[in-house]
């Protein structure tokens, strides 16, 4: 045998060792494997967990960049509803003829649709069935539908209606004249804040100059009087003007069993009021109803539409007065509430020119001093 011939030998040895010392790892851990899932129940529930895993890990990386999408897509559908006059009209009328449908019936919220209107209407145990053109939602008896088409002006007093989110890719507005005259929003302290920035800044900019007065500690770059000054003074007008006084406060002031002023408030509330609660992740659940909407894009939907704001459809009309106990509505009274704490006036000024981007506008062109700290 020559020496090419021993070479040629000893490699092919070799290679033939290398890949049984390979087989034999393979085989040891293809062995391993086995035992370690027959002792977890087997190789299909091995299969399960880790499709399981694998869509946690896939939904954990994808869910920050749905969550942007979803609110960029939220914002423009508010920016969109909210500009629009007839959004607002509908509202309207779908309310007042919700309440036509039966004495006992008191529309609280709104949802508008692209093709449809929905009322909330809180009643005692009998609940009205309401007839055509009216269709009556499968699955809560207390959400009646009605086409856009069909709608026509009511007769009554206007709702003065509020947005505060988004449900199901539609936008819901919150009656302050029906139930409570206290709306207290609580929860996550920067997503209570920037909600009652947003609730003021809508009904200033749709009442009447002066009907909103906002009291220090709302915004922090607003420095108002305190809140029993604040509440006087919206009393004292509400006295010689025939639309809606609002007070938005960061505590709650001492409130009479019946008083004309609306109040918004992040402080824990005094006897009766409409409970509101913002989760950290935007969620926004009015306790006592199925209402549960999500309030992250409305802050900067607000600040891009202020200024295009329809104004409320009935300056002229009288006040509602005050409202009872609703057990219905609000079945759940919080006990509690701290001292009073500022006042402040808004001043009138003119509009600035129209922010078309979706971008919060600067602070000095925030309505009558009422901004949004988004």
């Amino acid at each position: 045998m020559t020496g090419s011939e021993d070479l040629a030998m000893r490699v092919a040895g070799h290679d033939v060792m290398t890949l049984l010392g390979w087989t034999g790892i393979l085989v040891l851990v293809f062995a391993l494997a086995h035992w370690a899932a027959m002792r977890r129940g087997g190789w299909r529930f091995v299969r399960r967990r880790l499709r399981r895993e694998i869509a946690l890990t896939v939904a954990a990386f994808a869910e920050p960049i749905a969550a942007l999408v979803r609110f960029r897509r939220r914002r423009r559908l508010l920016v969109r509803t909210l500009r629009a006059p007839g959004t607002w009209t509908d509202a309207e009328h779908a309310a007042m003829l919700a309440a036509e449908v039966s004495a006992s019936a008191r529309p609280y919220a709104v949802v508008v649709e692209r093709d449809v209107v929905g009322v909330w209407v809180g009643c005692g145990a009998d609940l009205p069935v309401p007839a055509e053109p009216w269709a009556v939602d499968e699955l809560d008896p207390r959400l009646w539908w009605i086409a856009r088409a069909d709608l026509e002006p009511g007769s009554g007093p206007a709702p003065l209606l509020v947005a505060i989110g988004t449900r199901h890719e539609a936008v819901v507005f919150l009656d302050l004249l029906t139930g409570p005259r206290v709306l207290a929003v609580s929860g996550e302290r920067r997503g209570a804040r920037a909600t009652v920035q947003s609730l003021a800044a809508q009904l200033d900019a749709r009442l009447p100059a002066g009907a909103v007065t906002v009291a220090a500690g709302v915004h922090p770059r607003y420095a108002g009087p305190t809140t029993a000054d604040a509440f006087a003074h919206a009393t004292t007008v509400a006295a010689t003007r025939r639309y809606p006084q609002v007070v938005a406060c960061a505590e709650t002031p001492e409130l009479p069993a019946a008083s004309p002023v609306s109040v918004l408030t992040t402080g824990r509330p005094r006897g009766h009021a409409r409970l509101l609660a913002i989760a950290p992740n935007g969620a926004l659940l009015v306790h006592g109803t199925p209402l549960r909407v999500d309030a992250r894009p409305l802050p900067r939907a607000v600040a891009a539409t202020v200024w295009r704001l329809p104004p409320w459809s009935t300056e002229d009309a009288v006040h509602p007065a005050p409202v009872g106990i609703d057990p219905d509505l609000d079945s759940d009274p919080t006990p509690a509430a701290p001292p009073p704490t500022t006042r402040a006036q808004v001043p009138a000024q003119a509009p600035p020119p129209t922010h078309d981007d979706l971008t919060e506008p600067a602070d000095t062109d925030k309505p009558s001093g009422v901004s949004i700290d988004a």
